[in-house]
């Protein structure tokens, strides 16, 4: 006499799956019960049937629970770390405009001393022009006088 298999059923809905083992199994032993009367042994066995169905039914129905309680934790777990990466984000966001408020202010600092040094060299070459319009004209006739003694 076939017994209820305590392998997971293959098919989404285990339950039907088992029911129908156990209902085929009555319809296989009905037949010969028919030509002679119900034995105890026959009740014992479909007695025995039945308990074994209904335990692989608990068993499939923790494991279910237990599957998706895994799920729930699982998810849990992908929501924070969903949650923290968008924290981490945020905050990489946050120091990537502080740098690049930093940089912009040193640029302009730097562009403010390049023309104040630019303004600096302008007037140093007035100065030297001046000075070397000042040797010019001042030491001119000087270099004038003894050439003409010569």
């Amino acid at each position: 006499m076939p017994l209820v298999s305590h392998e997971a059923p293959k098919s989404p809905d285990s339950l039907t799956s088992i029911l129908r083992l156990v209902q085929s199994d009555t319809e296989a032993s009905a037949a010969p019960a028919a030509a002679s009367p119900s034995s105890s042994q026959d009740w014992a066995n479909l007695i025995e049937r039945v308990r074994a169905a209904a335990h692989r039914t608990r068993e499939v129905e923790a494991q279910a629970q237990e599957q998706e309680q895994r799920v729930h934790e699982l998810l849990e777990r992908v929501r924070d770390d969903i949650k923290l990466a968008s924290e981490r984000v945020r905050a990489a966001e946050a120091r990537a405009s502080n740098v690049q408020a930093q940089a912009e202010q040193r640029i302009r600092a730097a562009e403010e001393r390049a023309e104040a040094a630019e303004e600096r060299a302008r007037i140093a070459e007035d100065w030297l022009k001046q000075v070397h319009e000042a040797i010019i004209s001042e030491f001119s006739t000087l270099t004038e006088v003894p050439s003409k003694a010569a």
